[in-house]
């Protein structure tokens, strides 16, 4: 007899999903082998979503995540040998950068526009000019210039909060983000 009110009754337990009992490096050690299981699978015909859904979920990535590496390593052979791998071609903030940071007092945008400004003047093409920041010959000249959110993203990557509060308002406010004590102890009359 069924019961309307739903005493006696319980719902199943939530059955969390299982997490990858391997993690970081030794995780990602099993992509390539995934991979080029997946492909061979492929090439006899018996690939199937199942089968790609239950790597995806070995290797703690998602389905369609798997699906993208298969379809990089179909088109370079190489890059199924580690899939996922970010590449190194990224942009990276230099320490010539990081002067220019400093002399806009952390706006990076600005920064952007100044490394912008320079690539033009260096191409020939009349650019406009950009009022403060560094001398023109303190600007690098960046090939190719990154786009203005690789530019930002890279900014937010390589600096840590402190570096950008202390380019934006000074020391006192990268002394906020510092995780110890904020000067070391001085004894009175110590020379």
């Amino acid at each position: 007899m069924i019961s309307s009110s739903g005493a006696g009754e319980s719902a199943p337990p939530d059955v969390p999903k299982p997490m990858p009992e391997l993690q970081g490096p030794a995780l990602a050690a099993l992509r390539g082998p995934a991979v080029q299981r997946l492909l061979l699978l492929r090439a006899q015909g018996r690939l199937s979503r199942r089968r790609v859904r239950l790597a995806g979920e070995c290797l703690g990535v998602s389905e369609r995540t798997v699906w993208r590496w298969l379809a990089q390593a179909e088109a370079d052979p190489d890059a199924g040998a580690v899939p996922g791998a970010r590449s190194v071609d990224r942009f990276e903030v230099t320490p010539e950068v990081r002067v220019l940071l400093a002399y806009w007092r952390g706006n990076a945008s600005a920064v952007h526009r100044q490394l912008v400004a320079r690539a033009r003047t260096a191409a020939g093409e009349p650019a406009t000019a950009v009022p403060g920041g560094a001398l023109a010959d303190a600007v690098p000249l960046l090939d190719p210039v990154p786009s203005l959110s690789t530019f930002l993203r890279a900014v937010r990557r390589d600096l840590t909060a402190g570096e950008r509060a202390g380019l934006a308002r000074g020391p006192e406010a990268a002394r906020a983000h510092d995780v110890f004590g904020r000067r070391l102890t001085e004894w009175r009359n110590r020379t």
